[in-house]
């Protein structure tokens, strides 16, 4: 019945902005003078005072900041695909990049998942299903948008005996559409592993969407939900923990960190689950680091790493730590990952000190990529 009430809310609230839009001077059309101009401010700027909430909530978004973009023009060319809205637009439209770099960017914004001057309507520019970097499908309809930029940039198949590393290698910082989908995590052989999945996948509502842009315009300040994504006001500590109180899934829970049903690191006192998958992350960087696989900052040594295992356990580490939800997206298969990682780590002769499986490389420093956010 709450299911009803949300998604009778949410149409409503559609139909509203779309009766405001109606009555718009302009109509939407391709015949827009400022068709070519497809900042997110010019859009504020036409319809300024009928998009207060949408505007309210981009420009307290991650998107909206643009950290990323001088990312763009390091030298990583492929980078354009997902830290500029030019970009992005180019990469979903055609499948490719133009050989010369844009000559200005701008951050994530309306035009980078709607179209409306083209299509007359707010619909996205991308709903199929997409295919992650290790055969995989996502497919969570409107949630299909965000995954074109957040699932790792390597396929963990690629994790084999000799595999060479350095400083930036692994997942990238935007794992989260693997980790929803329980894939591509470096899954370790033998019958005594197993790696199931959490529910949310296929129990939330268009799985990104139905959390992230859950309660739209919760308050007045327009810094969670909506065209935010944010599940968190770091300023207020306001939260949309509501969202998994609801119905059957976690009743009466008031805090993400809700006390989990086991020990799983292994500390003695059994915590909330979010400490827990923190606690196997400090288990495993230890490892890790103790090995010489991993430096003070848990960046990968460079080097050829002759244990594909072992490299399948730095890839791990990385890949559920750069999922950024501290195990909240699929907890069970955060879980077993990292309990696979510490255990086949903790089980190599001289655990503690042992570097013989990795052949250190001395070469130049790496540029990185893309900004921790």
């Amino acid at each position: 019945m709450v299911q009803i009430k949300r998604i009778a809310f949410v149409m409503a609230a559609l139909a509203a902005f779309m009766l405001v839009m109606t009555g718009c001077e302009r109509e939407i059309t391709g015949e827009v003078e400022t068709i070519n101009d497809i900042s997110s401010q010019n859009c504020f700027g036409c319809h300024n005072g009928q998009m207060d909430a949408e505007q309210g909530e981009w420009q307290n978004s991650t998107h909206a900041s643009g950290n990323n973009i001088d990312y763009t023009n390091r030298g990583g060319r492929d980078c354009t695909a997902c830290h500029n809205q030019e970009g992005f637009i180019s990469f979903i439209n055609t499948g490719t990049l133009p050989a010369e770099p844009f000559s200005s960017v701008s951050a994530i914004g309306c035009f980078a998942c709607h179209n409306p001057h083209e299509t007359g309507d707010f619909s996205l520019r991308a709903v199929d299903a997409y295919t992650l970097p290790d055969g995989s499908s996502f497919d969570h309809e409107s949630g299909n948008l965000c995954a074109n930029c957040h699932h790792s940039r390597l396929d963990s198949r690629t994790i084999v005996d000799g595999v060479s590393v350095s400083r930036y290698w692994g997942p990238h910082h935007g794992p989260q559409g693997d980790m929803i989908n329980g894939s591509n995590g470096f899954e370790f052989p033998g019958e005594g592993y197993s790696f199931p999945s959490s529910p949310h996948a296929t129990q939330v509502r268009e799985a990104c969407i139905g959390c992230h842009m859950g309660n739209p315009q919760a308050h007045q300040g327009y810094d969670i939900g909506g065209h935010s994504f944010n599940m968190v006001d770091e300023g207020s500590g306001e939260t949309l923990i509501g969202l998994c109180a609801d119905g059957a899934c976690h009743p009466g829970v008031e805090v993400y960190d809700f006390t989990a049903d086991a020990d799983y690191d292994n500390d003695g006192v059994v915590e909330g689950y979010q400490t827990e998958i923190a606690g196997m992350l400090d288990s495993l960087s230890t490892l890790l680091q103790n090995g010489g696989y991993f430096d003070g900052s848990n960046y990968p040594v460079s080097g050829t790493i002759a244990d594909a295992n072992i490299a399948g356990a730095m890839y791990n580490y990385k890949f559920v730590e750069e999922d950024q939800s501290h195990g909240i997206h699929n907890f069970r298969y955060a879980r077993s990952l990292l309990e696979a990682s510490i255990d086949y780590m903790s089980n190599l002769p001289g655990a503690t000190a042992n570097s013989s499986q990795v052949s250190l490389e001395d070469g130049p420093a790496v540029t990185p990529m893309i900004s921790a956010h």
